[in-house]
């Protein structure tokens, strides 16, 4: 059964399952590329209506407040504590009128927000323009109630002016700012076409003609349609080839297929629950701006890396890359962007830390030791810089009798340029999880043993568990991690899962499954130990079960793409069914079309039906995006079945040399008289 779980779960139970792990983490990895992605490229969840352009400082002023401002300002504020509002409004907007003053305009309408009372606002801003024409920041306060309010009509001739009144830098971050002002709008389709009307004019400016591409372009993905946000961003860099942020929007569009395209893809439910005798559903038509997600990724992609081509690249580009890459499992292509990162910014603690936990990922413990070792010295470092700098401020300003602090350096974390953090206990762990690989247990007990007894949570407790087991003692490994604390639905299933690991790696695998079962009765919806009880099933030899649940998964959640994976390669591992398997992995293909694990199942069923010259360019693809050990075993079948054995036997001895314990790979080698 193929492993389909990927980064995102902590887990994997079936039978390519490795050890159970906290997972690579990848969204906290690289700080500066998800600071910049979340700036320039990634709309937030709740986005603001237009940025705050700051105001240019205000001239020192003598007051003018006299007498009657002093009585008007005090009786708005008595009205206001004595419940009247609408008093306390009109007495500071007539204040605001006389003395023509923003922050007294700006103090009207913070009552009447206060209030309730959204129309008054309104009357607030445009009293505000009226009195004091010359202010962006009453026009600025007009648009965002506008749009807070989704009167996107009635926002296009303020914003028309500010545009214009705006200076160049001033005009490029309004611009950048419409499409998570589009986000806001009931009828997105609708606020778009109002945004493009208003950009038409600033298309050919020299200063905003990428900005205005590039927000067009996000508004396109926004509503769905990210061919034509391609094809913009394609626009914007044929004017400056060095732009940063239609490279940001291409990384975008391969996130947004990473994380599910529906484009051009039949119902997977439909297909999931159809009969064996079903015909194959054509696709259905493209929807317009739309294209299928190998092609979107492969279009995106090629953005990308004519821009990394280039010299003087920003290095956020190439570290939001690899994340990327990370996040389609393509773990090998993101280690090679992540190796040509450190060498560009060999200082940057994080890098080496995420180099780290994927070559964990890929089973070469070796590089990973050496690479989390550069981020643990890099972690040292630091800590021992902030601590001497704490000291030297604490002698500073301490009087002179105080008593020095001689402890030493404590060094929990460092703090990168996007706030992140490196907690000194997550490094030790994953060099525990190094030497575990290495079947070195001696080794990882002692990086485990100097985890401070604070930061010894539940991956901790995982690990000394694992070597428990591995030492004969299965009884004391259960023990431990059912004694586990856990204060959360995600922790709970984690030492769950823990325990149906240990009980797999000890071959008792019904007992394993009843732990299943039983999670599962209590828990029918959870479609993580859904799936985990399949691929238990599967070990067991219990093919129905398996795929019923399997089909339950695609109930409940239509375009799983791991459930659908996971059934088409099943089906074409024993050989039944092919058509229907084929138009699984083709449905999960579409929705994940990266993933080298979905990859190499289209590569699979290919071969099962006999078309092994495809099934090679397939498999191959899979294998260099993820030097994985049983595609690998996939990959040396069917180069081999197409008359290809010298190439065969080298990709198959060349993974033994990485995984020479893997069944599945040793199985194939023993099957084609390959010897390692």
């Amino acid at each position: 059964m193929r492993r389909t779980q990927g980064l995102k779960h902590f887990s994997r139970v079936g039978a390519r399952a490795a050890r159970l792990s906290a997972g690579v983490g990848l969204a906290l990895l690289l700080p500066a590329a998800a600071s910049a992605l979340t700036v320039a490229a990634t709309p937030p969840a709740r986005p603001a209506s237009v940025p705050t352009i700051m105001p240019p400082p205000s001239r020192v002023e003598n007051s003018y407040l006299d007498g009657p401002l002093l009585y008007q300002l005090l009786l708005s504020e008595f009205a206001l504590r004595e419940g009247q509002p609408a008093d306390a409004v009109e007495t500071m907007l007539e204040a605001a009128r006389r003395n023509k003053d923003d922050a007294l305009f700006r103090r009207a309408l913070q009552i009447a927000v206060e209030a309730g009372a959204g129309d008054k606002a309104l009357t607030i801003t445009r009293s505000w323009r009226r009195a004091m024409p010359g202010s962006t920041e009453a026009l600025r306060t007009e648009i965002q109630l506008l749009i807070a309010f989704d009167r996107f009509a009635d926002a296009a001739e303020p914003l028309k002016q500010l545009l214009q009144v705006s200076t160049p830098p001033e005009r490029g971050a309004l611009i950048a700012s419409l499409p998570r002002a589009q986000q806001r709008a009931k009828d997105k389709g609708a606020a778009a076409e109002q945004f493009r009307q208003l950009l038409l004019p600033w298309m050919d400016a020299p200063e905003t003609r990428v900005a205005a591409r590039v927000a067009l372009g996000r508004m396109r993905l926004n509503e769905g349609q990210p061919l034509f946000a391609l094809d913009l961003a394609a626009q914007a860099l044929a004017q400056d080839p060095k732009a940063l942020p239609p490279v940001l929007l291409a990384l975008d569009v391969m996130n947004s297929a990473t994380d599910g395209a529906r484009a051009a893809a039949p119902d997977a439910g439909v297909a999931a629950s159809a009969p064996a005798s079903a015909p194959a559903s054509a696709p259905a038509a493209p929807a317009k701006g739309t294209a299928p997600s190998t092609e979107l990724v492969a279009k995106a992609e090629a953005i990308v890396r004519r821009y990394l081509a280039q010299p003087a690249i920003e290095p956020v580009v190439r570290q939001a890359y690899a994340s990327v890459l990370a996040t389609q499992q393509r773990l090998t292509d993101a280690a090679e962007q992540l190796r040509l990162a450190v060498k560009d910014s060999p200082r940057q603690a994080q890098l080496w830390l995420a180099l780290g936990e994927i070559d964990l990922e890929l089973h070469d413990p070796v590089a990973a030791d050496a690479d989390l070792k550069q981020a643990l010295a890099l972690v040292g470092a630091q800590a021992a810089d902030d601590a001497a700098a704490r000291k030297a401020v604490a002698a500073a300003s301490a009087p002179a009798n105080d008593d020095d602090d001689d402890g030493p350096p404590v060094a929990v974390a460092e703090v990168e340029p996007g706030g992140n953090a490196i907690r000194l206990s997550h490094v030790q762990l994953l060099l525990a999880r190094a030497a575990e690989q290495r079947h070195d247990d001696a080794t990882a007990a002692k990086w485990l043993a100097q985890i401070d007894a604070k930061d010894a949570d539940l991956q901790v407790t995982s690990l000394r568990a694992t070597l428990l087991a591995r030492q004969g003692k299965l009884g004391d490994a259960l023990k431990l991690i059912r004694a586990a604390s856990v204060s959360t639905p995600a922790e709970q299933r984690y030492r769950l899962l823990t325990e149906v690991q240990l009980l797999i790696d000890e071959k008792r695998l019904a007992e394993a499954r009843e732990v299943l079962a039983r999670a599962n009765a209590e828990n029918p919806d959870d479609v993580e130990l859904v799936y985990q009880e399949a691929m238990v099933d599967e070990r067991l030899n219990r093919l129905d079960d398996m795929e019923r649940l399997l089909r339950r998964i695609l109930v409940l959640q239509p375009d799983n793409s791991q459930a659908l994976n996971a059934l088409g390669y099943s089906l074409a591992d024993r050989n039944l069914r092919l058509d229907e398997a084929l138009r699984m992995v083709r449905q999960a293909h579409e929705l994940s079309p990266a993933d080298p694990f979905i990859v190499d199942s289209l590569g699979w069923v290919e071969y099962r039906m006999g078309h092994f010259d495809a099934a090679a360019t397939l498999l191959a693809q899979a294998y260099s995006s993820r030097k994985d050990t049983e595609i690998a075993a996939h990959l040396g079948e069917a180069l081999w079945a197409d008359g290809r054995r010298e190439e065969a036997a080298r990709v198959l001895r060349d993974a033994h040399r990485l995984d020479a314990g893997n069944e599945v790979l040793r199985k194939t080698m023993s099957r084609l008289k390959v010897a390692p």
